[in-house]
């Protein structure tokens, strides 16, 4: 992402005295030590290794929106795709302050690790007009019921997890028994594309969108998950 120079306040939560705030260190050389030597080493090093070899290129902060189709060249690694976006997810979680009840569970660890097969999982990918970082881990997904918004809803095995990277922006979600879809109101002519990475399940949809994102949020906002009939 070309942040090698970006300062950081690691910071140290515990709840007796809340955050405190370490000495800055460069992004180069933070480390949250959240992981033993040789998951670092082994697994989770030949992951990061294929994320930067697959769609590397397209993290780095001067990537054209007409370059952002060739994103469809991953699909046939669906498998490698899930388990770098739930590894992230899960080390993400662990390197910030965790409530009582963590984003990802661990029944979804042995998957990040390529032990288990991934089901119920859909990626999307969204080309995020401003450049910058952010992240959003949560469990369950928006569901309308009765024609009430239902924010936190929550199925037990359910996750969603996004990411921007400088102009790229990936979405992890796992809704069994649901399928997802797009807000038709957020289609604008002329918009950023964007356009499923489904990788488990059919979408009955034609891709790419012409959606507008201008921040992640509007991403994360615009796909929700609808009951899964029969």
């Amino acid at each position: 992402m070309g942040i090698r120079e970006l300062g950081f306040h690691p910071g140290h939560f515990s709840e007796k005295e809340g955050l405190k705030l370490r000495p800055l260190i460069k992004c180069e050389y933070l480390k949250t030590k959240q992981v033993c030597k040789g998951c670092n080493n082994g697994w989770m090093s030949e992951l990061e290794a294929w994320a930067q070899a697959h769609f590397g290129k397209f993290v780095g902060p001067g990537l054209r929106p007409d370059e952002f189709g060739e994103i469809e060249s991953i699909r046939s690694e669906s498998k490698q795709l899930i388990r770098w976006l739930l590894k992230t997810a899960i080390i993400l979680e662990y390197a910030f302050p965790r409530g009582d009840m963590p984003k990802v569970v661990r029944s979804l660890f042995p998957v990040a690790r390529g032990i288990e097969e991934p089901t119920d999982f859909h990626i999307w990918a969204a080309n995020i007009c401003e450049s910058g970082f952010n992240l959003h881990v949560r469990r369950g997904f928006a569901v309308w019921n009765g024609g009430i918004l239902q924010p936190y809803q929550v199925h037990a095995e359910s996750m969603n997890f996004g990411i921007q990277l400088n102009h790229l922006a990936l979405r992890l979600f796992r809704c069994p028994s649901a399928r997802p879809w797009v807000k038709m109101y957020l289609v604008q002519n002329g918009g950023v594309r964007s356009m499923p990475l489904d990788l488990t399940r059919e979408v009955h949809y034609s891709f790419p969108h012409n959606h507008v994102y201008p921040t992640l949020e509007s991403f994360m906002a615009a796909l929700e998950v609808a009951a899964d009939s029969g």
